[in-house]
């Protein structure tokens, strides 16, 4: 029967390369021995499918191996992260009182008790800077410009470095110093910050005075392209500078027009305005109207005698006279009013 089996054609396909389940291990290994018997080419079929192995990986292995150390990291990884969070808010609560402080100050001591309490910090540097500006104010030029070169050589990290360099160079070339306000000036340019176009244009304002026209317009046009998007202001007079290059100045001035000679006592002569005849110029007296005198009252007693006429007696053998009637009185001359005098000439 077993030998039956053995001869179907399916049979060796059928069982090559199962993978049966351990209550049939025995007849399994009996049935592959006769198939490995049986077969004249064993190595043709399929590779049977390899156990799947319950070891640990190399990833466990290790994790296991180095848990302890694992966790010790960890803690102190952690404890980096908080130092740093703390020390950095510490060191930004310590840098805004610092401000504080320089915004507070307003005198020389001030800024120096703020240099010194904050040395080698950028609030101390700033108390430099504003204590040179102060001097420079109340006519201490040298003291500034040492405050302004202690502070180049303490902050050479300082934001704003290329601003003391500016001002170093304009403190020496106020005082006529070109050649140290050249050299502090250039030293701004290569800091790159934002006096640097100022500082620019302050060495080609040297330039020009000096006659030196093409280097001039060559530190101007540097100021054109290389600050193309920034720095408007500063820009703009560059261009202005630009125009004037090429331009010579007058040397003689244009004779001024001769001062009008004012006599004392003279009169004003009268200004004719068109279509206003007769009318009155300032500068010309008004004239005062004479008043006609009224006439002198008659007096009493020839009232009395117009008001009572004395009869005459008519003489014998005389026809009597007819009498003449009274003449009427004459009428007082009303005088005439003064005339208006004409108003100004804008009336």
């Amino acid at each position: 029967m077993l030998r039956q089996i053995l001869d179907l054609p399916n049979y060796k396909s059928y069982h090559k390369g199962l993978l049966l389940s351990p209550h049939r291990v025995n007849s399994s290994s009996h049935s592959r021995t006769m198939s490995e018997k049986t077969d004249p080419k064993p190595d043709q079929g399929p590779s049977p499918i390899g156990e799947i192995s319950h070891e640990p990986s190399s990833f466990e292995a290790f994790l296991d191996a180095n848990q302890k150390k694992l966790i010790i990291v960890g803690i102190l990884a952690i404890l980096c992260v908080v130092g740093y969070v703390i020390f950095d808010g510490v060191k930004t609560m310590t840098a805004r009182n610092a401000a504080g402080d320089v915004a507070a100050a307003r005198t020389v001591p001030d800024y120096d008790s703020v240099s010194n309490e904050h040395e080698g910090q950028n609030a101390g540097g700033s108390a430099l800077i504003l204590k040179s500006q102060l001097l420079w104010r109340d006519q201490q030029q040298q003291e500034a410009i040492k405050s302004v070169e202690e502070f180049i050589e303490n902050y050479p990290e300082h934001p704003a470095l290329g601003s003391a360099y500016a001002s170093l160079g304009s403190y020496q070339q106020q005082l006529g110093n070109t050649d140290k306000a050249k050299t502090a000036y250039e030293k701004s340019v290569e800091t790159e910050s934002s006096a640097s176009s100022l500082a620019l244009l302050s060495l080609g304002d040297i330039a020009l005075k000096s006659g030196e026209s093409g280097k001039a317009k060559e530190l101007y046009d540097q100021i054109l392209t290389k600050y193309e998007k920034s720095h408007f202001q500063v820009k703009n007079m560059a261009e202005q500078r630009l125009k004037l290059i090429g331009v010579n100045a007058p040397t003689e001035k244009a004779p001024e027009p001769p001062a009008p000679v004012i006599t004392p006592g003279a009169a004003t002569p009268p200004v004719a305005i068109p279509g206003l005849p007769g009318a009155l110029t300032p500068g010309t007296p008004t004239p005062t109207p004479t008043p006609t005198p009224a006439p002198a009252p008659a007096p009493d007693n020839e009232t009395k005698s117009s008001e009572f006429p004395e009869l005459e007696l008519p003489e014998k053998n005389t026809p009597p006279k007819t009498p003449e009637a009274p003449s009427k009185p004459e009428a007082p001359t009303t005088p005439e009013p003064p005339k208006a005098p004409a108003g100004p000439a804008g009336e």
